[in-house]
């Protein structure tokens, strides 16, 4: 049976605990109760379509992890809205919160609550084991899961790890080895890892389309599609039919983040249901 880190809930058997658990989770940073999902990535995970009127209306039920700019890891929880990613400037309409919204029609009673650590323009050394940015993702992740339960980690990335042989060369085995260290040091061995494929689109304007650009990008799809079938729970989210925003060929338009937050939701339920 897949490891959760979940724990127990209290059986209801009084109305005096019904009154106790419908209030079960607030507190003064947040909600508690949440279902904890961490968003890892770069520019496309972040975000990069259109942001319309309307879209800083809160997601209902959504909850995205935020830091005090004015003290260090001081984290709390706020109504998710777009942009959920805030760390550039040119963060804007993501896939998670397309995602959030199908999850929650798969799981009507749940309250998510999303981290997002998107980093645009980050290859994966800068994200490993060791390095300030991994530091982040455990602090703000750890924290969390005092409020919620891990339920699994989002990732969309590689596209400035198809930059030269040696980036690809050492795609494969970084990757592997940031999910095995992830599960261990959030204690989660078996926790759900979705990855996304780079944009079919990517490779075909004028900045990466040289010969030897497009086949590393090839070779990093090739490697994300066999991580994700190489190691255990591990989904994999096709990125076929979605379009372009800008004329570099490189991130997704709107309406193509809200179709990868669906696919990222409809390969994590096969993932768990199978498991």
């Amino acid at each position: 049976m897949m490891e959760r880190c979940d724990v127990n809930k209290l059986s209801v058997l009084f109305l005096f605990f019904f009154f106790i658990l419908s209030s079960y989770g607030q507190d003064k940073q947040g909600t508690k109760g949440l279902d904890l999902f961490l968003l890892m990535g770069q520019s496309n995970m972040a975000g990069y379509g259109e942001l319309l009127p309307g879209d800083d209306k809160e997601i209902e039920g959504v909850y995205v992890l935020r830091e005090d700019s004015n003290k260090a890891a001081t984290y709390f929880w706020e109504k998710a809205s777009q942009p959920i990613h805030k760390r550039l400037s040119s963060d804007r309409f993501c896939l998670a919160g397309p995602f959030a919204k199908v999850y929650k029609e798969l799981y009507p009673q749940s309250q998510v609550g999303l981290i997002p650590m998107g980093w645009g323009g980050a290859p994966i050394a800068r994200m490993t084991k060791g390095t300030e940015f991994y530091k982040e993702v455990l602090n703000k992740a750890l924290w969390a899961k005092k409020h919620g339960l891990l339920k699994a980690i989002l990732w969309h990335q590689g596209e400035s790890d198809t930059v030269s042989p040696k980036t690809v060369a050492a795609y494969e085995a970084e990757l592997k080895q940031l999910i095995e260290d992830l599960r261990a040091d959030l204690g989660c061995p078996n926790l759900p890892f979705i990855i996304g494929n780079l944009a079919e689109f990517y490779g075909t304007g004028k900045d990466h389309n040289t010969t030897e650009r497009v086949k590393q990008i090839n070779q990093i799809k090739e490697i994300l599609r066999k991580v994700a079938r190489e190691t255990p729970n591990v989904g994999f989210v096709e990125s076929t039919g979605l379009k372009s925003i800008d004329h570099h060929q490189v991130h997704f338009d709107r309406n193509s983040y809200v179709i990868l937050g669906n696919r990222y939701a409809d390969v994590y339920w096969n993932l768990v249901s199978n498991i």
